[in-house]
Formats: structure tokens, sequence, C-alpha cells
């Protein structure tokens, strides 16, 4: 996610707005006429430190309508897409706001030319737009909240290829991510699971390749998951760009053979517009005809399953 700036609260925006309002001085005039200048360059101040603000806050989140579709599923889960684009809106609605109470005020002390009547003017607008940044206290809470959430979420580049790897778990799948990996995978938390996804990377050719295994979501039948878990899955369909399932024929995962098929069958139906390739792990236990053979423990096989990733992304970047 893009860095998003701590997001103050009302009372903190307003301090800091009224700061810059008290070292708003004219000395080249005298009377009304400095009283006049003083007060619309205050309420400029004020105006133009909150509207900078606010505009800082919308800019920095990323725009909902353009980010792609895995990041706004992933926003979704995290913090909820209707209360930040509701948040947001708020916050865009108060900066328009401001700025339309600092030019109706402005305009007003234009034709003012007594003293006392430009202070009522200034005092008014001040009572204005606190009123108005009082109102978006809880959305401002709502963000910071969000912010928090949002900046602790890696990075996964969604025009960079990604490879899924799914299976039963202890296939050794997050081993296979290690080997095929050009360097050390990390470990990254994400919200729709209490397991860390290990993300790897490989170059191939021109390619930078991202490979995923997510514990927790793709490793067991769908019936089996909760609402967020689900709305993970369909946010990985719009990521991955080849599937990688991975079977133990060895058992020795605690999953029969059986079990194994039912859940490649569930994985290949819900990924139906992408490659899969199927991997048999373990190879130096037991070998089967499922699919590729190979070991992670030992590394016998890894030259081909890379070779097939390899050949897989050739036929998406000529289709």
């Amino acid at each position: 996610m893009k860095e998003i700036p701590t997001i103050l609260s009302s009372q903190e925006i307003l301090d800091k707005a009224f700061r810059r309002v008290k070292k708003v001085v004219i000395t080249d005039l005298t009377g009304s006429r400095r009283a006049k200048a003083e007060a619309m360059g205050k309420l400029s101040a004020l105006s133009n430190t909150i509207t900078a603000v606010l505009n800082k806050y919308v800019k920095a989140f990323p725009s909902l309508d353009q980010i792609h579709p895995f990041d706004r599923e992933l926003i979704d889960i995290t913090v909820g897409l209707d209360e930040l684009r509701h948040s947001l809106g708020a916050i865009d609605w108060a900066r328009k706001t401001v700025e339309t109470i600092r030019r109706a005020e402005l305009s007003k002390m234009k034709s003012a030319s007594i003293r006392s009547e430009i202070t009522k003017i200034l005092n008014s607008a001040y009572g204005r737009i606190s009123s108005v940044m009082n109102r978006i206290t809880k959305e401002l809470e709502f963000l910071n909240v969000a912010r928090d959430k949002l900046k602790d979420i890696p990075g996964i580049n969604p025009d960079e290829i990604v490879v899924v790897v799914s299976g039963c778990p202890n296939v050794g799948k997050s081993q296979i991510v290690a080997r095929i990996s050009s360097g050390k995978p990390v470990i990254a938390s994400y919200p729709f699971t209490t397991k860390g996804v290990t993300i790897g990377h490989m170059q191939m050719g021109y390619d930078r390749v991202q490979v995923m295994d997510t514990p927790g979501l793709l490793d067991r039948e769908l019936d089996a998951r909760n609402d967020i878990e689900l709305q993970a899955i369909a946010a990985l369909e719009h990521l991955a760009n080849i599937v990688m399932f991975v079977f133990d024929a060895s058992e020795s995962c605690g999953y029969t053979i059986e079990a194994q098929k039912n859940l490649r069958d569930q994985i290949v139906a819900t990924f139906s517009n992408v490659p899969i390739i199927m991997v048999c792990n373990k190879s130096d236990l037991a070998a089967s005809d499922l699919g590729l053979n190979i070991s992670a423990v030992t590394g016998e096989g890894i030259d081909i399953l890379t070779s097939e990733i390899e050949k897989a992304i050739k036929n998406l970047n000529s289709a």
C-alpha cells in the first residue's frame, strides 16, 4: 500500500491552523485598512491550512475506483470499502465547504468598512469553519485507524506475474517457495489469515515473478471457510496469473490422496481461467503420476518445475 501520513484529529488540525493565524501581522497599514487586511489574511491562513491538510489526506489514500481489484478486495477485508469511501467523501466535503466559507466571508470583509464589523465577520467565519471540522471528527478518527491497518499490509505488485501455491496443509508449499526463489522468502502478515504468507521472487528473463503460499486459504475445501476467507480467495482470483497445486503422494501430510484430489478439483474450478501446474512433492518418499515429481528437501525435479513455470509465463506473454 502507498504511504499514508498520520491523520490528525479535527481539533489538532484546527490548532495547527490557528497557530498559522497568529503569525499573520500587517505592519504597513493603519486603522480600518489594517484591520481589514489582517482579518482577510487570518481567514485565508486558517482556511488554506485546513484545506491543504484535508486535501493531502484524500490524495494519500488509494483511488478506490482505479486500484487493482486485489488491492480493492484487500482494503474491503481490512477496513471496509463503504466506510472508507464515506470517510474520504466527508473529508472532501469539509475541504470544499471550508473553501466556500472563505470565499463568502472574504467578500463580506471587502465590503465592510468598520473595524467592529470586520471582527464580527472574522469571528463568524472562525465559528463556521470550526463547526465544519467538528462534524468530521469521527471520519478523521476512522481514517487514522484505517491508515494504521493499511500501512502494515505488505505490498504485492499486481503488474508483476504472481504464482499462487495451493494444496493441503503440510504438503511442503512454503519449502517449494523457498526452493524456487532467488532469495530468502519473506513471511508477511495479511488480514485474511492468522498465519504468515510466504512470498518469494524469481527472475524469469525480463519477468520478475512473485510466488505466494497462502496458508489458511487454499488448503481446505470451500465449505469450511468463513466469509472473509472466501472474499480473500476472490481477491486471489484477481491476482493469480499461475496457480501451482501441490500433492503429497506419501500422505505424510495427514491427508489422503482422495482428500487432496477433492481440494484440487475445487481449486481448478475456482481458478478456471488460470493455468495450473500440478506438482507432487516429497518424491523422495513416494512418486506419483498426479503431477511433476519433485522434492523440496533434496531439490529433485526443481529444475523441471522452474522450466514449467517459465513455459507458462511465455504462454501468458504470447497470449
